[in-house]
């Protein structure tokens, strides 16, 4: 049972350095920082422990684990990566949030890449089925942390939607309009069309105008 602990304290401590990309947030808030890297590390512990699971049970190098325990291990992960994705890119622009969270990964992957890559006797590297699923639901994973950090939502939570107010130059102005467009609607609205209270001075006086030359 000892040993059990030991493994799993060595496996948390051994993704605090993957916290690193936190630091170089200069623009962000100590507090914003601190959830950050409380969401990051529970993140890459799930996704240490997915990738444990969903590879020994795939090749049975090390025996298997119940089928519960992998699909947990997965669903966590995915129920983690989801709140923190928003969180990051509540704060953050999208090629930021992408940046924190794939380097992030990446350094899990680099630090576990002597264990899961090397001989049993520690004299080289090999390529067996074990590290080629590890490998591969790694780049699963990564894929979907950078879909997940896409969106149409900006810096500081603003979203760039359509319904947002228009600069004053997507207005249509009227003091360009034809002659024959300013006779369709003096003939539509007649005098009334004064009373439109978005007409500027210039339109105002090119309607006056055209009324009295039609009186």
């Amino acid at each position: 049972m000892n040993t059990i602990y030991w493994v799993i304290s060595m496996g948390l401590l051994l993704n605090i350095p993957s916290l690193a990309p936190v630091l170089f947030l200069r623009k962000a808030s100590k507090n914003v920082k601190v959830s950050m890297a409380l969401r990051l590390f529970l993140l890459n512990t799930f996704l240490v422990l997915s990738l444990v699971t969903v590879s020994q049970n795939t090749t049975q190098k090390y025996g298997l684990f119940p089928v519960w325990l992998v699909f947990a291990a997965i669903g966590l992960f995915v129920v983690m990566l989801v709140p923190t994705v928003k969180f990051m890119r509540k704060h953050l622009t999208v090629g930021k949030s992408r940046a924190v969270i794939l380097s992030s990964f990446l350094i899990v992957y680099a630090i576990r890449f002597h264990g899961v890559f090397s001989v049993g006797n520690g004299s080289g590297y090999t390529l067996n089925g074990y590290n080629v699923v590890w490998t591969l639901f790694f780049l699963f994973a990564s894929l979907l942390a950078y879909l997940g950090s896409a969106g149409s939502k900006t810096y500081s939570g603003y979203s760039a939607s359509s319904s947002a107010p228009r600069p004053d130059y997507f207005k249509p102005n009227k003091e360009y309009e034809t002659q024959s467009q300013i006779d369709y609607d003096i003939a539509v609205k007649g005098a009334g069309v004064l009373s439109d209270p978005n007409l500027s001075i210039v339109e105002q006086q090119r309607y006056r105008d055209a009324l009295k030359n039609r009186e």
